[in-house]
């Protein structure tokens, strides 16, 4: 009785991809099937609760197939990944501090943004999604995910300049040669 409704909902939701859009429709029937008993007495307007019931299975897809198109990593241990590509010689121990210090004041500071922007945030430096990407598991426009990140590293920038100074200076330290040395010296 409902389904052509909700085939519509989803279809439209599903960016019109038909395939999509009648998984998504046996994915909501078989929830709305479960849910039904328990919120039965509270349902006032039943093609009204299908349709957003229906709605927030058709984003827990688009959701489950953003996350599912990237490998998820911590930060950590991408850094560390990149460090030791990039770099012959084995991390000093100041270094994987640094390293850690700078991958928690990253994510602490992506966790203090607004719901909006913490989302762009982290899929865009953390995950290093593109903005199709990301647009695509949030729908939004492309222009829109790109305002988004750029609002995000407006509000993230005071708050990392620290680690950025900090790093700095460790670089300059190791061209000048002028850091000390982890092990002593033999000869």
């Amino acid at each position: 009785m409902h389904r052509p409704h909700l085939l519509a909902v989803c279809y439209r939701q599903m960016r019109r991809v038909g395939a999509d859009a009648d998984d998504a429709v046996s994915r909501s029937m078989l929830v709305a099937h479960a849910k039904l008993p328990e919120y039965a007495a509270q349902i006032i307007d039943v093609e009204a609760w299908l349709t957003r019931l229906t709605c927030n299975v058709c984003l827990d897809i688009k959701k489950e197939r953003c996350r599912g198109s990237r490998k998820s990593e911590t930060l950590d241990e991408r850094v560390l990944a990149r460090r030791e590509a990039s770099l012959p010689e084995a991390l000093s121990p100041e270094d994987v501090v640094l390293i850690a210090q700078i991958g928690n004041g990253i994510r602490s500071a992506i966790a203090e943004l607004p719901p909006p922007l913490r989302t762009v945030a982290e899929f865009r430096f953390v995950q290093e999604m593109g903005y199709d990407v990301i647009a695509e598991c949030l729908s939004i426009t492309e222009a829109n995910a790109r305002k988004r990140v750029q609002q995000a590293r407006e509000m993230l920038r005071p708050r990392l300049s620290h680690f950025a100074a900090a790093s700095l200076r460790v670089k300059e330290q190791d061209l000048r040669g002028t850091r000390p040395q982890t092990e002593p010296q033999r000869g």
